[in-house]
């Protein structure tokens, strides 16, 4: 089967060969078009479609690569071809990289690679690889091209250029990148020759494995994190029951599983939304990084919202639990398209307060010497504040591994301060009986944080 590859580069298409034996390669330069994206992906896709328009019903490949520093603000980037200026110099782009990497002890570095296909239907998928490892101190090895010499992959004590064909196609970034284009487009020997695909083959992008699929999902949805939404609701909809006690009221613990549940797809759709808004800036997210698909993300992102509206109407939570989702929904769309931290803080704040909405209608008269809607709000102050504060700090992590390390323990740090919170408040009101659910619910939520971060290592957290 042909697979029209937009390049001239020869040592490209002799790797792309290697590693896809059971197709006919057909180089096709993609003359006078300007490479101007921002990222690897909005080049490859400037060029696929450059040639897809010649090549109509034909499968079509482009790839955009490059080495990114974790140093240098993960330059040279998109312009690592030319990372010393035009025309293109290989001695003179890796001589600059190690003058400005002079005296720098961490020279953590990554190769990414970004293929773009059309498949013969016209459909658009990205997919990318990546190879970690850091940069040397001086050029060795005669094999490859551009900055091989120079990079030494995570697990080899040789750089790129000193390793054979077989074994820098084993683990390198292009590699693994045409990897994924070999389980998308197949092995090179669909259909019968006379334009039909053959058995098993009428899915112009057949998914890739399963196993992989299913930790995508896992990391889009940030499940380590989850158990932390819960916990807002617990902490509101225990303000409302000590207060609601002292009138005589009784809670409705189904409506406060619904707010719960309602609040973790509201959590849900606000962070496929963010993938989508932010998907120029933190291209190892499954979206951009081509593990879930577009069309996908757009489906689950509307059926979280939508399961937000069906819990809450199957359960009937009162009128001002619609009001404060609504609001919730509001600032969780206003954050992800502006990134005011302040907006983060107050989709919190404002989840605890719709636990406070969820069990009963509570009497707004005297609780904890002071108003029950006074007292929820300084709780939900303080949610408003921590979560603020860990967002103003999370400013950039998407280019530095070790920062999202910590702003994932900050985030799962809040389910310590809500099971602090519900402990602090039970033991002020035992003679308030539904308080001990909610504490012991509360509890679960941080057994289930950090079993989530024990056997979901590879699930990053923020």
């Amino acid at each position: 089967m042909k697979l029209f590859v937009a390049t001239h580069n020869q040592h490209k298409i002799r790797e792309i060969s290697q590693i896809l034996p059971g197709f006919e390669i057909v180089p096709d330069d993609p003359e006078g078009v300007e490479e101007n994206a921002p990222d690897f992906a909005g080049n490859a896709l400037i060029k696929v479609r450059a040639i897809a328009e010649k090549h109509k019903g034909e499968w079509c490949m482009a790839d955009d690569s490059g080495l990114e520093v974790k140093a240098l603000g993960g330059a040279p980037g998109v312009h690592s071809a030319r990372y010393a200026g035009e025309p293109s110099n290989t001695p003179a782009n890796n001589a600059l990289l190690l003058k400005n990497l002079e005296g720098v002890k961490d020279r953590a570095a990554r190769f990414t690679c970004c293929c773009a296909l059309i498949d013969p239907s016209g459909e658009e998928l990205v997919v990318h690889g990546h190879c970690p490892g850091h940069i040397a101190e001086k050029a060795a090895g005669v094999e490859g091209f551009g900055y091989d010499p120079l990079f030494i992959p995570n697990g080899h004590d040789k750089s790129f250029a000193e390793l054979s064909a077989e074994e820098k196609n084993a683990i390198s970034h292009r590699g693994r990148a045409l990897e994924k284009v070999r389980e998308i487009v197949g092995n090179g020997e669909w259909g019968t020759g006379n334009g039909e695909w053959g058995t098993g083959s009428e899915s112009s992008t057949p998914p890739l494995t399963h196993s992989s699929t299913f930790l995508a999902w896992l990391k889009l949805f940030r499940v380590v994190n989850l158990p932390t939404v819960p916990g807002d609701v617990l902490v509101g909809a225990a303000i409302a029951i000590i207060a609601a006690s002292r009138a005589g009221g009784e809670p409705d613990f189904l409506k406060v599983f619904g707010a719960a549940l309602a609040s973790v797809f509201l959590y849900m759709f606000g962070l496929v939304d963010n993938d989508f808004v932010g998907m120029k800036t933190d291209k190892d997210r499954p979206i951009p990084n081509g593990e879930i698909s577009p069309v996908a993300a757009r489906v689950a992102r509307v059926h979280c919202w939508g399961a937000a509206i069906v819990v809450g109407a199957i359960v009937g939570l009162y009128p001002l639990w619609w009001v404060g989702a609504f609001m919730l929904f509001v600032s969780i769309e206003l954050y992800n398209r502006t990134k005011w931290s302040p907006l983060m803080g107050i989709c919190r704040g404002l989840n605890l307060l719709c636990g406070f909405a969820a069990p009963c209608l509570p009497p707004i008269g005297h609780s904890l010497g002071m108003s029950a809607l006074e007292h929820v709000a300084i709780f939900a102050a303080v949610w408003t504040i921590y979560i603020w504060a860990v967002t103003w700090y999370s400013s950039g992590e998407e280019n530095d591994p070790d920062k999202k390390r910590r702003v994932g323990v900050l985030v799962g740090g809040i389910v310590y301060l809500q099971l602090t919170a519900l402990l602090v408040l039970t033991l002020m009101f035992p003679q308030v009986a539904a308080m001990r659910p909610l504490l012991i619910a509360g509890a679960v939520m941080l057994i289930l944080l950090r079993l989530f971060k024990t056997v979901l290592p590879k699930v990053r957290a923020s």
